[in-house]
């Protein structure tokens, strides 16, 4: 529990500064151009413990990240059993990659997993941080050790997600080292891209805070990264990042970091009840379990714009965006499972679609693999939520028959 505290709070950063005026932004209302699209959601295969249902009966213990490769195979992590299970896209289990340890092609504590153009898949592990890569089939293909020699001296590095399929290639974490003087702590939380021996080649966000640790404070606005979690890499090289939780502001840079453009939308964001801000006071403290003394908590009083625990910021196949909001989780209308703002290569919000099934968006996420499937997976924002707590915050992440499902959908327009 010692190491879990230290490494956590050290998580302080300052909300990333938008550039210049003279930087051209997109400006969109808070209605789309092309009005609402409403989608259903309808089954075709399920894989999970739900004997009967599945095509596949093996027990999941955490799903963090789904990924779809060129062929509609789906890479699904299991992040408690440190495992990915590929599947057909009619839903036959293929194979399984990786597995827990330190070995070749082993990782412990995976955050995110990422399908190259090369053909390796590559896992996040999360302390030290570090990609660890297999080929298709799961030999072992290398590693990619983060921070480089900026982790030496008594510092470290962790690492909690990576986007792009290598071209570039990004990685969000922070790196921390001792400060200039006892019991101060200098922490740089960054999504770059690195080379070879793990050295940044490229920034796209960072931060850089000085910490102390005897009057420290847990305030929601600095402590946590919308851009560990919201980000993503176009087809053609282009990076997108949310740098702002309480802001609906989209840099896109290119794959040299300059800033091109900023895309806003017109949004009011959803103000927290009292039931929502002891949620998040009870997250920050099961983060500090087992802490030397009690952590002093600060919450928003609104929740952020696009939802971490959601990875709400995705990229479409035809290098738009699909952006889940807080309010298009919370107040879908006319009985949808969550709303999402479609934006075209241009940041112009062209739609907002409705997708109507039975499950629910608060806690199940939706992803599109493309416009005729999207993937559903139960629990996924409590089970989010739990990874990132340390397993010490007692969250539900199965459905309300008990299992945690991967449900691959057919898109229908209605």
């Amino acid at each position: 529990m010692r190491a879990r505290f230290a490494l956590t709070i050290l998580c302080i950063l300052m909300p990333a500064a938008l550039a210049a005026a003279d930087v051209p932004r997109v400006r969109n209302a808070d209605m789309p151009r092309d009005g609402v699209r409403r989608v259903h959601l309808e089954e075709v295969w399920r894989a999970g413990s739900d004997a009967g249902r599945s095509t596949d009966d093996r027990v999941f213990g955490m799903i963090t990240r789904v990924r779809q490769d060129a062929n509609g195979d789906l890479y699904v992590m299991d992040a408690q059993l440190s495992e990915v299970h590929v599947y057909s896209s009619d839903g036959r289990h293929l194979r399984t990659l990786f597995g827990e340890g330190e070995g070749p092609g082993e990782i412990r504590g995976p955050r995110d997993i990422v399908l190259l153009d090369d053909g390796r898949v590559g896992a996040v592990q999360e302390m030290p941080g570090k990609l660890v890569f297999v080929d298709r089939t799961g030999d072992p293909a290398g590693n990619l050790r983060v921070g480089g020699a900026g982790t030496s001296h008594g510092g470290f590095c962790q690492t909690f997600a990576a986007f792009g399929t290598g071209s570039p290639l990004l990685v969000a974490g922070f790196v921390q080292k001792p400060g200039e003087s006892q019991g101060h702590l200098v922490q740089t939380s960054f999504l770059s891209s690195f080379d070879a021996d793990g050295l940044t080649r490229t920034e796209f966000a960072k931060t850089v805070n000085e910490i102390s640790l005897a009057d420290f404070v847990f305030e929601e606005t600095r402590h946590l990264s919308a851009f560990w979690w919201n980000a993503a890499v176009a087809p053609d090289g282009d990076v997108y990042v949310a740098p702002d939780l309480f802001r609906y502001a989209i840099e896109v840079r290119g794959p040299d970091g300059a800033l091109k453009r900023i895309i806003e939308r017109d949004y009011s964001p959803w103000r927290r009840t009292k039931a929502d801000k002891d949620r998040f006071t009870a997250m920050v403290r099961a983060v500090y379990h087992g802490a030397p003394f009690e952590v002093p908590v600060d919450c928003a009083d609104v929740e952020p714009v696009i939802h971490p625990f959601h990875r709400g910021l995705r990229m479409r196949p035809d290098g738009g965006l699909h952006v889940v909001t807080t309010r298009g989780l919370r107040t879908p209308d006319d009985g949808a499972m969550v709303s999402i703002d479609a934006f075209d290569r241009a940041g112009v919000f062209t739609e907002r679609i409705d997708v109507h099934g039975p499950w629910d968006g608060r806690t199940d996420a939706v992803f599109f693999l493309d416009d005729d499937r999207a993937v559903v997976i139960t629990g996924y924002a409590d089970a989010m939520v739990a990874q990132f707590t340390g397993g010490n915050m007692a969250v539900e992440v199965a459905d309300e028959e008990g299992s945690i499902e991967v449900i691959c959908c057919r898109v229908i327009e209605r």
